[in-house]
């Protein structure tokens, strides 16, 4: 029995490290000047330290990929973020402190998709 149940969690811990390694593959930070690519949206705007232009304070968009999600999926987005396609925004909702507004609340968008 404990000889088969070895290979059984060895397969299923393989499956975790690959959902957490594709989990973090979703989002990235991108340069201001950068276009966002397609079904990528903006979830929120960080402040950081010559990423972009050096000796200068940059604030990149953290983006995350939107392609591999299923209908129904929801995600909360930075006003101004792209809409990929299949995608429509439900509401709003005030934050502090995030999508680039250090210490004061802003809106961002609750988008949701609707079609694969």
């Amino acid at each position: 029995m404990m000889k088969h149940l070895i290979p059984v969690l060895f397969a299923a811990g393989a499956i975790l490290l690959a959902a957490a390694h594709e989990s973090r593959a979703q989002t990235q930070e991108l340069c201001p000047d950068r276009p966002v690519p397609p079904d990528w949206v903006v979830v929120d705007i960080l402040a950081r330290t010559g990423r972009c232009s050096p000796g200068h304070l940059d604030k990149m968009l953290k983006i995350q990929n939107t392609r591999m999600m299923q209908a129904g999926a929801a995600l909360k987005v930075c006003l101004g973020s792209p809409l990929p396609r299949g995608w429509v925004v439900t509401g709003k909702e005030r934050c502090a402190a995030c999508c680039g507004a250090a210490g004061q609340p802003v809106e961002r968008n609750i988008i949701k998709k609707i079609k694969n």
